[in-house]
């Protein structure tokens, strides 16, 4: 929440994704939810759309790494985290793990020659791999705090 809207409800992306959780309003329509800045609506349209993101990943993978992916799509989109898994595959990297494999192939589908070859295209490939990261780190800083306290 802190990652997409500063914890601030009647924020608005420059794409049009409103709330909390920074939905769009045509996937919060899909979802049943309309008025997105109340915190009620925004937050479980969101967790609704990170729930239906997260079906789509193969359930084999580790908790951890469907967490990733859910993340990474939930910023640039399903289908373009398929078509770097896809790549990272073609480049002889693991695609059920994002750091050091699907975020790499991430970052190639920003370059025209990579794009060009992906079923849905370009991607601001930089944008989901440093939000994966920074929601990571940031879970982590508050684990550690939580630590810190209790120790």
């Amino acid at each position: 929440m802190y990652q997409e809207s500063r914890f601030n409800p009647k924020a608005r992306s420059f794409a049009g994704a409103q709330g909390l959780l920074q939905v769009m309003p045509r996937t919060g329509r899909q979802l049943g939810y309309s008025n997105l800045t109340r915190p009620e609506n925004g937050v479980a349209a969101g967790v609704a759309y990170m729930d239906w993101l997260e079906q789509r990943f193969p359930a084999r993978l580790d908790l951890a790494e469907k967490l990733y992916f859910t993340l990474a799509a939930y910023n640039a989109g399903h289908g373009h985290v398929e078509d770097a898994r896809r790549l990272a595959e073609r480049l002889g990297k693991d695609p059920d793990k994002w750091f050091g494999n699907v975020e790499e192939a991430m970052l190639l589908l920003s370059r025209p020659e990579y794009a060009r070859q992906a079923r849905y295209g370009y991607v601001r490939g930089a944008e989901p791999v440093k939000y994966v990261r920074q929601i990571k780190n940031r879970y982590l800083g508050y684990v550690s705090a939580l630590e810190e306290e209790e120790g």
